[in-house]
Protein backbone atom coordinates (compact mmCIF):
# COMPACT_ATOMS: atom_id res chain seq x y z
CA UNK A 1 0.00 0.00 0.00
CA UNK A 2 1.35 3.51 -1.03
CA UNK A 3 2.46 5.79 1.94
CA UNK A 4 0.51 8.32 0.59
CA UNK A 5 -2.97 6.76 0.45
CA UNK A 6 -5.57 7.08 2.57
CA UNK A 7 -6.34 4.52 5.52
CA UNK A 8 -10.25 4.66 4.50
CA UNK A 9 -11.53 5.45 1.42
CA UNK A 10 -14.14 7.94 3.21
CA UNK A 11 -11.74 9.87 5.31
CA UNK A 12 -11.74 13.31 4.59
CA UNK A 13 -8.52 14.37 6.00
CA UNK A 14 -6.64 12.26 8.66
CA UNK A 15 -5.77 15.13 10.94
CA UNK A 16 -9.63 15.81 11.29
CA UNK A 17 -10.23 12.12 12.13
CA UNK A 18 -7.33 12.36 15.11
CA UNK A 19 -8.92 15.15 16.53
CA UNK A 20 -12.31 13.49 16.41
CA UNK A 21 -10.21 9.71 17.93
CA UNK A 22 -11.68 10.34 21.18
CA UNK A 23 -15.35 11.57 20.73
CA UNK A 24 -18.04 9.06 22.39
CA UNK A 25 -21.51 9.66 20.81
CA UNK A 26 -24.43 7.77 21.82
CA UNK A 27 -27.28 7.09 18.48
CA UNK A 28 -30.76 6.16 20.02
CA UNK A 29 -32.41 5.16 16.88
CA UNK A 30 -35.37 2.44 17.07
CA UNK A 31 -34.53 1.82 13.25
CA UNK A 32 -31.61 -0.48 14.09
CA UNK A 33 -30.47 -0.53 10.31
CA UNK A 34 -30.37 3.40 10.61
CA UNK A 35 -28.34 3.64 14.08
CA UNK A 36 -25.92 1.04 12.78
CA UNK A 37 -25.42 3.10 9.09
CA UNK A 38 -25.31 6.37 11.32
CA UNK A 39 -22.77 4.80 14.01
CA UNK A 40 -21.01 3.42 10.95
CA UNK A 41 -20.37 6.99 9.43
CA UNK A 42 -19.59 8.28 12.97
CA UNK A 43 -16.90 5.53 13.24
CA UNK A 44 -15.58 6.52 9.90
CA UNK A 45 -15.21 9.88 11.25
CA UNK A 46 -13.32 8.89 14.27
CA UNK A 47 -15.66 8.88 16.50
CA UNK A 48 -16.48 6.05 19.52
CA UNK A 49 -20.45 4.95 19.48
CA UNK A 50 -22.80 2.93 21.24
CA UNK A 51 -26.41 2.59 20.08
CA UNK A 52 -29.71 2.17 21.58
CA UNK A 53 -33.24 1.57 20.10
CA UNK A 54 -35.40 2.89 23.29
CA UNK A 55 -35.43 6.00 25.59
CA UNK A 56 -34.93 3.89 28.34
CA UNK A 57 -32.03 1.55 27.04
CA UNK A 58 -30.58 5.51 25.88
CA UNK A 59 -30.94 6.67 29.63
CA UNK A 60 -29.03 3.76 30.52
CA UNK A 61 -26.59 3.78 28.06
CA UNK A 62 -25.88 7.45 28.49
CA UNK A 63 -25.31 7.03 31.98
CA UNK A 64 -22.82 3.67 31.99
CA UNK A 65 -21.05 5.00 28.23
CA UNK A 66 -20.45 8.86 29.20
CA UNK A 67 -20.85 9.94 25.75
CA UNK A 68 -19.73 13.74 24.56
CA UNK A 69 -23.04 13.74 22.29
CA UNK A 70 -26.00 11.85 22.09
CA UNK A 71 -28.25 11.83 18.76
CA UNK A 72 -32.15 10.71 19.31
CA UNK A 73 -34.72 10.33 17.25
CA UNK A 74 -37.87 12.16 18.39
CA UNK A 75 -39.91 8.99 17.38
CA UNK A 76 -39.01 6.37 19.64
CA UNK A 77 -41.05 3.81 20.40
CA UNK A 78 -42.41 2.26 24.03
CA UNK A 79 -43.08 4.60 27.32
CA UNK A 80 -40.94 7.55 25.91
CA UNK A 81 -40.34 9.21 23.02
CA UNK A 82 -37.01 11.20 22.06
CA UNK A 83 -38.84 14.31 23.68
CA UNK A 84 -38.75 12.19 27.40
CA UNK A 85 -35.70 11.25 26.64
CA UNK A 86 -34.47 14.86 26.40
CA UNK A 87 -36.70 15.60 29.53
CA UNK A 88 -35.37 13.27 31.71
CA UNK A 89 -31.81 13.49 30.71
CA UNK A 90 -31.92 17.63 31.04
CA UNK A 91 -33.30 17.07 34.78
CA UNK A 92 -30.28 14.14 35.33
CA UNK A 93 -27.36 16.47 36.69
CA UNK A 94 -24.50 13.56 35.69
CA UNK A 95 -26.01 14.20 32.04
CA UNK A 96 -27.22 17.81 31.77
CA UNK A 97 -23.95 18.88 30.38
CA UNK A 98 -24.24 16.71 27.41
CA UNK A 99 -24.89 18.21 23.87
CA UNK A 100 -28.34 16.65 22.48
CA UNK A 101 -28.94 16.54 19.13
CA UNK A 102 -32.90 15.77 18.14
CA UNK A 103 -33.18 13.35 14.57
CA UNK A 104 -36.50 13.54 12.76
CA UNK A 105 -38.07 12.43 9.82
CA UNK A 106 -40.53 15.60 10.12
CA UNK A 107 -40.18 18.68 8.65
CA UNK A 108 -42.41 20.79 10.96
CA UNK A 109 -41.68 23.98 12.78
CA UNK A 110 -43.90 23.73 16.12
CA UNK A 111 -42.21 20.07 16.23
CA UNK A 112 -38.69 21.49 15.97
CA UNK A 113 -39.62 23.85 18.49
CA UNK A 114 -41.28 21.18 20.91
CA UNK A 115 -37.81 19.56 20.97
CA UNK A 116 -35.74 22.86 21.49
CA UNK A 117 -38.10 23.47 24.35
CA UNK A 118 -37.39 19.65 25.40
CA UNK A 119 -34.07 20.67 26.06
CA UNK A 120 -32.21 19.70 22.48
CA UNK A 121 -29.91 21.88 21.42
CA UNK A 122 -30.40 21.20 17.58
CA UNK A 123 -32.74 19.75 15.77
CA UNK A 124 -32.08 18.04 11.79
CA UNK A 125 -34.40 16.30 9.70
CA UNK A 126 -33.39 12.65 8.12
CA UNK A 127 -31.23 11.75 6.05
CA UNK A 128 -28.55 13.81 8.41
CA UNK A 129 -25.85 14.95 6.00
CA UNK A 130 -22.03 14.24 6.81
CA UNK A 131 -21.60 18.34 6.64
CA UNK A 132 -23.82 18.31 9.16
CA UNK A 133 -22.30 15.81 11.38
CA UNK A 134 -18.60 17.03 11.09
CA UNK A 135 -20.26 20.90 11.78
CA UNK A 136 -21.59 19.71 15.44
CA UNK A 137 -17.79 17.14 15.62
CA UNK A 138 -16.20 20.00 15.15
CA UNK A 139 -18.39 22.40 17.23
CA UNK A 140 -18.76 19.81 20.54
CA UNK A 141 -15.43 18.09 20.32
CA UNK A 142 -12.81 18.65 23.40
CA UNK A 143 -9.96 20.94 22.77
Amino acid sequence: MPANKPSSPYSVNNNMEQQQSSMRVLVIEDNQDLAKLFCDLLEVMGCTTEMAFTARSGIEAARGAAPELVFCDLRLPGEKDGFGFASEMRADRALAHIPLIAVTGYDDVDEHQRALDAGFDRVFEKPVKFAQILDLLNTYRKE
